[in-house]
């Protein structure tokens, strides 16, 4: 198991509960393997955005550079991205059954909530799209699901979040698969456990000093239940 190094000042397990009794998971590159399905659907409207369109061998590309590097080097401007999500999210609805799940992560989620394990989401991608997709998966268990636009950040989604649900930051640890979810993180002073199957390729992740960084979902058991 690849784990980055450990902040000092992570608590010791307490022996009445586990270590970190919320879990808050990314949605899109973490739960859902939606990538392909939005990289569709960008190309679909390029033209009418007036965008660069992606071709395969664009996409492993992508998974080492930052959103603004993207939209730098794509010469997509600021001002479009607004419509450009929206109606990307919106179209990804009709289309969210052709989205499968990472291999993995239903044991990974069910096990946890049969533990009695608090679980939330955590997602820039439409509440709708999150709920459908998790009920025709026979996945709608989670305690809370957070939508809140965060393309460039999330520490303030993040923040938003934990004083919504009034969850303590040592109690609490993320679960995402992009640099600005370990950003957040460090920002908010929560643990983070940084998934090398997503969007962000692992040594990119691996720079920004993530609490863990894992391969599987059954390194993240490995983590919880330790």
């Amino acid at each position: 198991m690849s784990i980055a190094p450990e902040r000092t000042d992570t608590p010791a397990l307490a022996p009445q509960g586990p270590l970190y009794p919320t879990l808050i998971f990314d949605f899109d590159g973490t739960i859902a393997d939606t990538l392909s399905a939005v990289i569709r659907l960008i190309n679909e409207h390029a033209d009418e955005f007036k965008i660069q369109p992606l071709a395969d061998k664009d996409v492993e590309n992508l998974r080492g550079m930052s959103n603004r590097e993207i939209m730098k080097k794509y010469q997509i401007p600021l001002v479009k991205m607004p419509s450009l999500v929206l109606r990307t999210q919106k179209e990804l609805h009709q289309r969210i059954d052709q989205v499968e799940l990472f291999p993995g992560i239903r044991d990974l989620i069910l096990g946890l909530k049969n533990r009695g394990f608090r679980l939330g989401i955590l997602t820039s991608n439409s509440r709708e799209n999150v709920l459908k997709f998790l009920r025709a998966r026979h996945l709608d268990i989670f305690d809370f699901i957070h939508a809140e636009s965060n393309f460039f950040g999330k520490t303030r989604a993040l923040l938003h979040l934990l004083k919504k649900y009034d969850l303590r930051k040592g109690e609490v640890i993320y679960i995402g698969d992009e640099t600005r979810d370990i950003e957040a993180c460090q920002n908010a002073d929560i643990s983070v456990i940084a998934v090398s199957w997503g969007f962000h390729r692992k040594e990119l992740l691996r720079r920004k000093n993530p609490t863990y960084l894992v391969d599987s979902p059954k390194e993240i058991e490995n983590i919880i239940f330790a």
